[in-house]
């Protein structure tokens, strides 16, 4: 029977064996990567896929207009033109909410002054 302790010392050396083995890996990696020439190559062919996307991009923009469907411009722009509505609709729901409490304190000043209460009496009302 193995005891506890030596259960722990096998645990331990496993855990620096695993340890050694990241390390080599990741010095290992690292050096491949920080080459002058794997950095070239992928600065070279992140430079063809920009160019690839760019060239999609205008492709897309052109096919839009004769086949008539929106494209990710048109439904930005659209999104803002909504955006900007969605504001005026609500600075014109102020003012009017505003100006019908104006028109209500304007009717109850006039209904309770001193000659509107007199003009109403003269007419029987």
């Amino acid at each position: 029977m193995m005891t506890t302790n030596h259960t722990q010392e096998i645990l331990d050396a496993v855990k620096k064996l695993g340890m050694k083995v990241e390390l080599g890996l990741n010095n290992s990696i690292h050096d491949v990567l920080n080459q002058p020439s794997i950095l070239k190559a992928v600065n070279n062919q992140s430079q063809l896929v920009a160019a690839s996307i760019n060239k999609l991009q205008q492709t897309v923009e052109t096919l839009s207009i004769p086949f008539n469907f929106p494209t990710k411009n048109d439904v930005a722009n659209t999104t803002k033109l909504f955006i900007q509505t969605e504001e005026k609709l609500d600075l014109l729901e102020e003012q009017v909410t505003q100006l019908n409490r104006s028109f209500e304190e304007f009717k109850t000043t006039i209904a309770n002054s001193p000659s509107f209460s007199s003009i109403n009496r003269m007419a029987g009302k």
